[in-house]
């Protein structure tokens, strides 16, 4: 089942299934990538409790044993409409017993989706409806169209960051997804403008963008369009792209990462962990604006 959501020429559908999105349209033109198999399936999972892995799967939180698959529970157990407004939807999971057979905690987790303009605000809101504390991180994993338009190569396009970038970035090892934080990338040189070429993404994985200082990524083509995408509530951002000059960018707003090899295993010393006590709501937002 999927809703479409409209502002003017801007439109987004939002499905059912992952409470994800499924289309960006600005002026007809689709900014979403489509979820090609050939690249990968995938659009814009909701990443929850965890981003990226674990190790081997498996960790303990408070004592009690987790285990998860990349990316958490969240996006393969499903969700139900919770409100729809003509310029918004909400979805909505409350844990069950098929999520606590993975993370044994209970929870409440709303997606809101808005748009405004050319803007859809993503929100998620995380509610601790257990009697103890409920420890997670949580990101968002939207992949774009690069080429969006077909007189363009993904080799024009680049992101542009709102502030200048002066730390290496860490990297995970593509077939473990664990990040070795003695490892590091320095693909800025200082500056706020990555140049993108597919060669970036075929020997490593995703550039982590880790505590990062800006606050805004726009990627951009040679012809002008593309989109921006505003993290405020976010402690990092991930840009990736699959092997095989894969015609899509991922920019990923997480507020932890993956598991790193220093960390001890114990799931609420993960880094950038939120824990929440028994009662308690946080919300976290980002925008993507199409250009």
């Amino acid at each position: 089942m999927q809703f479409t959501i409209t502002s003017g020429e801007s439109s987004a559908v939002l499905g059912l299934e992952g409470a994800q999105l499924n289309s960006l349209k600005k002026d007809g033109r689709e900014y979403l990538w489509q979820g090609n198999p050939d690249f990968w399936a995938g659009q814009a999972p909701v990443c929850f409790p965890i981003t990226g892995v674990i190790p081997d799967g498996k960790s303990f939180a408070f004592g009690k044993e987790c285990n998860m698959k990349r990316h958490g529970v969240a996006r393969i157990n499903p969700f139900d409409v919770f409100e729809k407004c003509k310029n918004s939807v909400t979805f909505i999971q409350k844990s069950s017993e098929e999520t606590k057979k993975q993370f044994p905690f209970d929870y409440e987790l709303k997606i809101k989706y808005t748009i405004n303009g050319d803007t859809v605000t993503n929100e998620y809101i995380i509610t601790n409806t257990g009697n103890e504390k409920l420890p997670f991180v949580i990101g968002g994993h939207p992949a774009f169209n690069c080429p969006v338009d077909n007189d363009e190569a993904f080799e024009d396009y680049k992101v542009i960051f709102d502030k200048n970038i002066t730390e290496p970035c860490l990297r995970p090892d593509h077939h473990s997804g664990l990040v070795d934080t003695s490892k590091k990338y320095d693909v800025m040189q200082g500056g706020s403008v990555l140049n993108l070429e597919h060669s970036l993404f075929e020997e490593n994985d995703a550039l982590i963008f880790e505590s990062c200082p800006a606050k805004s990524a726009t990627l951009i083509g040679k012809n002008g369009r593309g989109i921006m995408i505003e993290f405020q509530d976010m402690r990092n951002l991930l840009i990736w792209s699959a092997v095989g000059n894969a015609p899509f960018v991922a920019l990923e707003p997480w507020t932890g990462i993956s598991s790193c090899l220093d960390e001890d295993g114990i799931f609420e010393h993960k880094r950038g962990m939120t824990v929440l006590d028994a009662g308690e709501t946080v919300s976290f937002k980002f925008k993507i604006t199409m250009i």
